[in-house]
């Protein structure tokens, strides 16, 4: 049976993209090697991975989707309007809890979400 390892993301400025994924997720950074590799330990040996773009790897938004638990979706989403994230949905309902959809530096949608059980 295969184990899941790392979800990498193709990107078109590696350190912008290692900023945001630290400052606005707060994902803690296993590998920090610009120009050529960045990751992010997600937990339970899973990574997320940023690799730049290069004449084989493109930068394509729209083909993965992202998706991270916060605290208080409502107010993560404020706050990153504040930083000027890109929101590209605004926090709606779902059965689940509450979730919006926000950008990352290349345009990458990422889902974050709250949990009703986690919601305040």
């Amino acid at each position: 049976m295969a184990k899941f390892s790392v979800a990498t993301l193709v990107c078109s400025d590696l350190v912008r993209s290692r900023e945001f994924y630290k400052d606005v997720l707060g994902l803690k950074i296993k590998t920090d090697q610009p120009p050529h590799w960045v990751d992010f330990d997600l937990g339970g040996g899973a990574l997320l991975g940023l690799h730049p773009k290069s004449e084989v790897l493109h930068v394509r938004p729209g083909s993965l989707q992202l998706g991270f638990w916060v605290e208080n979706v409502d107010t993560f989403v404020s706050d990153c309007a504040q930083m000027g994230v890109p929101v590209f949905q605004d926090p709606f309902d779902e059965p689940f809890g509450r979730m919006a959809i926000i950008g990352d530096p290349d345009g990458y949608p990422v889902q974050v979400a709250t949990p009703k059980t986690r919601r305040r």
